[in-house]
């Protein structure tokens, strides 16, 4: 299916304003980068800006992958950090405060409630604490808030977001860190981003594509 090589970011609402931000010297950061597929388009989108404020990260290394698949290792320069978002490390913590703008594509709905209140703080601990500051991407999303649930046996269990819990999530979050945020969200169709709906149905007919854009408010 390679849905992977889909590319989200392109199409999200403030994709413009971003590259020109990004011009203008503003830090990027793509949470669960995969092969580094999204940045590539952006950084070609850049038209031979520095790249040197792009930064991406995964708890699995694929990045070897990423320019084996796009044979471009000779100019693709983005820094990549292997760390794990929840529990970071040293390179990560010590862009706590630096991050403008964050992406995070295909990440949240991997988990239960609690690890995605971990993970929202995190990010906002990464997050320039001022005003415009933006975490962006898009998830698994239903019109009624409900579990995904694994295979027969699996302990596996994931919370899949309304457009109101999902702000209800920010606004906890916001109270846990001292920081609030202004959440716009809205449900897409797989016919909308593409897709053949049949391709989806093992997570559920339900299931639809969440598109998140969460702004700083302070």
């Amino acid at each position: 299916m390679a849905r992977f090589l889909d590319n989200l970011l392109a199409r999200s609402p403030p994709y413009q304003d971003i590259i020109s931000r990004i011009q203008k010297g503003e830090t990027f950061l793509d949470v669960g980068c995969f092969l580094g597929q999204e940045l590539r388009q952006l950084v070609l989108d850049l038209n031979g800006f520095p790249t040197n404020n792009l930064y991406a990260v995964d708890i699995v290394n694929h990045w070897d992958l990423g320019y084996e698949f796009f044979r471009d290792a000779d100019r693709f320069n983005v820094e990549f950090i292997k760390e794990d978002i929840v529990h970071p490390g040293k390179r990560l913590s010590a862009l706590q405060g630096e991050i403008d703008i964050i992406l995070v594509n295909q990440v949240f709905h991997q988990w239960g409630l609690d690890v995605q209140t971990e993970a929202a703080i995190e990010l906002v601990k990464l997050s320039r604490a001022k005003p415009g500051s933006l975490i962006l991407g898009y998830q698994a999303g239903v019109l009624e808030q409900r579990e995904l649930v694994g295979p027969k046996g699996s302990k596996y269990r994931s919370l899949l977001h309304t457009e109101d819990t999902w702000m209800e999530l920010w606004q906890e979050v916001g109270k846990k860190t001292g920081s609030e945020w202004k959440s716009e969200s809205k449900l897409l169709t797989w016919e909308e981003l593409g897709h053949n709906p049949e391709e989806t149905v093992y997570m559920g007919s339900d299931v639809l594509m969440q598109e998140f854009v969460l702004t700083r408010v302070n």
